[in-house]
């Protein structure tokens, strides 16, 4: 008995003496590098589980936005600084210096951590009034990083693909008729026309989209409506695009 139970010791300290050098193993190679919104567990609205997001301009009064991109190293953080290459794919449709700041030329996961967030500027221009930009931005491998773990399949049946290394901003200012917006109170839909009410009412078009209440629909279309009337009297007619007058709907004549 004292036989088999010291056998059993022995082989108990053994194979307990083979795990612990196994544990000792570690990754020796270069780091996966990818876009955190792609490859993350779960999305959130601050950051959605994507690789493209897009970006309106058409229902709030700024004139620039910053988007926070977080890129990820995968693996245990470095002792050093590591730089990664980030890059502006050629196919991208909007101008840096004009449509978003430039990005810097080099980038550093800092040591002892493990991801970088990069501040992606844009700036409210003309040409987004009538198009959507792209900024598609490329992480690229290097002498710290490889770039294996590209992309995965988010739907068999049609074989769509999610990237890893590829993220694609789309941005514009093309004109959104508010949720909230009523023909019947507020007329004919147009840019100068919102323009024009949310500086009068002192709003903005965000509140026209998801705030305004049932019984502030009336009374703004015929406060404005008395307005247009009396510039209109005074020979100051307020017109639209088109030139033709600026009116609100027949329930607020």
């Amino acid at each position: 008995m004292k036989k088999i139970i010291y056998s059993m010791a022995v082989m108990l300290l053994f194979i307990t003496a083979v795990s612990c050098k196994r544990q000792l193993i570690t990754y020796q190679g270069k780091a996966d590098i990818y876009f955190n919104n792609a490859a993350q567990t779960s999305g959130s609205t601050e950051n959605p589980l994507a690789d493209t997001i897009g970006i309106s301009f058409s229902l709030v009064t700024v004139k620039d936005s910053v988007r926070k991109i977080v890129i990820n190293a995968a693996g245990a953080p470095a002792t050093v600084d590591r730089t990664y290459s980030l890059s502006v794919d050629a196919s991208s449709t909007a101008v840096a210096g004009k449509d978003y700041d430039v990005l810097p030329t080099s980038f550093t996961i800092k040591k002892n951590m493990v991801k970088d967030t990069v501040l992606l500027k844009m700036h409210r221009t003309l040409d987004m009034q009538t198009k959507n930009l792209s900024i598609i931005l490329n992480l690229n491998a290097n002498e710290n990083f490889v770039t294996e773990m590209k992309d995965k399949v988010i739907d068999v049946a049609t074989g769509k693909r999610m990237s890893f290394i590829k993220y694609r901003v789309m941005v514009n200012d093309i004109v959104k008729k508010p949720g909230r917006w009523q023909d019947s109170y507020f007329g004919v839909f147009t840019r100068k026309k919102l323009n024009f009410m949310c500086g009068f009412l002192n709003i903005t078009p965000d509140y026209l989209d998801k705030t305004i209440g049932l019984a502030e629909a009336p009374a703004y279309g015929r406060l404005i409506q008395k307005y247009f009337n009396e510039q209109k009297a005074a020979g100051n007619t307020i017109l639209e695009e088109d030139g033709s007058p600026m009116m609100m709907g027949p329930s607020s004549q």
